[in-house]
């Protein structure tokens, strides 16, 4: 078991876990499964608790509902994200504050042709990026670098998925996350998404569970 400050590991209860990225401490609830003719055990994520600070302690996601439920644009989004990795590293070099949000508005913007802050939240890129929030205004850099990322992800997935393109953007989009309280959950996955899944190694499940 990875050794944690005291500070995060009280927030570690039964059936949740802890993920850390960097310096940054994130805690998500889950449980085992068996993996299908196998002895072997994988942990699933039943969804993002929120990030762990030492001075503030556990802060939930940003969109929090009480009763009822949201649900997040999430296969089209992941699908980018898991294909064009160059790119948000080539945006993490030129805005070192702030190189999630320029790639995220770059990926809402391939997608949907705008960005916004609805658009963001009700996207997995905000719970990709939890730790990313919209501001009220962006800095003329910002938006240049905004439009150069769509540029990108226009050249380099127009190139990777060619005649696929149309499908993906149709049909990735139509699988989404739902969040009910603190839990999300991902619809059905068509059986031709998952084949185009395996073409362009897009691995829906790692967003969903960490083995």
């Amino acid at each position: 078991m990875a050794n944690y400050p005291d500070w995060v590991m009280k927030h570690k209860k039964k059936g949740t876990y802890i993920n850390r990225v960097g310096d940054r401490y994130y805690l998500y609830a889950a449980h085992s499964e068996r993996v299908k003719g196998t002895n072997k055990v994988r942990r699933v994520s039943d969804g993002y608790l929120g990030r762990i600070t030492e001075k503030e302690g556990l802060i939930p996601p940003q969109s929090k509902i009480s009763n009822g439920f949201l649900s997040y644009e999430f296969g089209l989004s992941y699908a980018v994200l898991s294909c064009s990795k160059k790119i948000h590293s080539g945006l993490s070099k030129s805005f070192v504050k702030h190189g999630n949000l320029v790639y995220s508005c770059s990926i809402l913007s391939f997608i949907y042709g705008d960005y916004n802050r609805e658009l963001f939240e009700r996207s997995y890129l905000s719970i990709h990026f939890s730790d990313t929030s919209y501001p009220s205004s962006f800095t003329k850099p910002q938006l240049t670098g905004i439009e150069r990322g769509k540029k990108m992800l226009e050249d380099t997935l127009g190139n990777l998925w060619g005649d696929d393109l149309l499908f993906m953007k149709a049909s990735f989009s139509l699988l989404t996350l739902v969040r009910i309280k603190h839990y999300c959950y991902c619809s059905e996955i068509p059986d031709s998404v998952k084949l185009y899944c395996e073409k362009y190694n897009i691995r829906l499940e790692d967003a969903l569970w960490q083995k």
